[in-house]
């Protein structure tokens, strides 16, 4: 039974993964302007994201296993992609000018909807667990190269979508270049 709970919780972090890296600003999803919100904070967020999705990732190879220390993790991954998209879709942070694309609407529901089952399966495998395997299987060497794919990775993520989010998209640029010219 365990097993089959691990394999639930690695396909849910996968897809939430995957869901949550469609939505990467200036991708073809979320095209959304947040050039109000300090660079900082910005910046600050799309670490966290970029740390969400890709330590997801890392930890379907090792709910696989069995890891135990992957199903804490796997629940804390849960509730912060609930409260990401929870955060987003009541428009408390972050917030935009811009409308929410119908697209990036509906991912967001289904990475809320996907969030509940991850959480509680993740429960589920921590209170039947006797103890989990320990031991991953991957030398250190391995281990200290997939971080520093990671990491660079991750800082050319988090470059990208700070940027990105940014960035006025060219129409509202226009509009208030033009906005600008009939006030002089």
């Amino acid at each position: 039974m365990e097993n089959y709970i691990g394999y639930a919780v690695a396909g849910l972090l996968a897809l939430s993964a995957v869901l949550l890296g469609v939505l990467i600003p200036g991708g073809p999803i979320e095209n959304r302007n947040f050039s109000h919100i300090s660079p900082l904070k910005l910046g600050v967020f799309n670490v966290f994201l970029t740390i969400l999705g890709i330590g997801s990732f890392a930890l379907v190879y090792f709910s696989i296993v069995g890891a135990g220390p992957a199903f804490i993790a796997a629940t804390l991954c849960g509730i912060s992609y609930f409260l990401v998209y929870a955060l987003d879709l009541g428009k408390i942070f972050p917030v935009s000018p811009d409308r929410m694309p119908r697209a990036l609407f509906w991912i967001e529901v289904v990475g809320l909807i996907l969030s509940i089952p991850l959480i509680f399966l993740s429960f589920v495998y921590i209170f039947m667990s006797k103890g989990g395997v320990n031991a991953s299987g991957i030398t250190s060497g391995t281990m200290i190269i997939v971080l520093a794919v990671m990491i660079v990775l991750g800082i050319g993520i988090v470059i990208f979508a700070t940027k990105s989010a940014m960035r006025q998209s060219p129409n509202k640029a226009n509009s208030a270049d033009a906005k600008k010219r009939a006030a002089e």
